[in-house]
């Protein structure tokens, strides 16, 4: 219970700071900052909870008392924290499947043209908005005319052919 409660609080502020921030300004390099975020959060939430542990045990809040309990409310919030990570570019750029998806449900009852979703469906809307994020996440930079991968990129690739190779997947998207 102890773990539930206190690792949901932690990921509720770190949340609500991380919208917060992205009110004021969205940072260019946005999993960073919310990795910042959310684990200062973490390592400020378990800092204070320890050092105030016996004002709030005397408040009869659940107070975790032990290495154990600290442990579970770490690896409960990171799970949380990482699972968002994951979902969030979900949110920040439009997928193309979900363009197309929501470009024929605002359509009239009779569909939307194949031509026009065709037309619609531009480099200026799938591929560009994703070579600037690559550039701003530092995985490719760009050489004269030319996109070349970052040691980060190249590491990032190679993680990916990996789990490839270990689901038997073949080469290619």
């Amino acid at each position: 219970m102890k773990t539930l409660f206190w690792g949901s609080v932690l990921f509720c502020m770190a949340l609500l700071l991380h919208l917060v921030i992205w009110k004021v300004h969205i940072p260019q390099r946005q999993t960073k900052a919310l990795l910042r975020i959310f684990f200062g959060i973490l390592t400020m939430g378990i800092l204070t909870l320890w050092i105030t542990s016996s004002l709030i045990t005397s408040f009869s809040l659940l107070s975790p008392k032990s290495f154990p309990e600290y442990f579970h409310i770490f690896l409960f919030f990171t799970s949380l924290t990482l699972g968002y990570i994951i979902t969030y570019p979900g949110v920040e750029a439009d997928s193309p499947s979900l363009l197309i998806v929501m470009k024929i449900a605002k359509s009239t009852p009779n569909g939307f043209g194949k031509e026009k979703l065709f037309d619609m469906l531009t480099d200026d809307l799938l591929i560009k908005p994703r070579i600037r994020d690559l550039v701003n996440a530092k995985m490719i930079y760009i050489d004269g005319d030319k996109y070349k991968l970052t040691v980060r990129g190249i590491l990032f690739v190679r993680m990916f052919i990996l789990y490839r190779k270990l689901l038997n997947l073949p080469k290619g998207g």
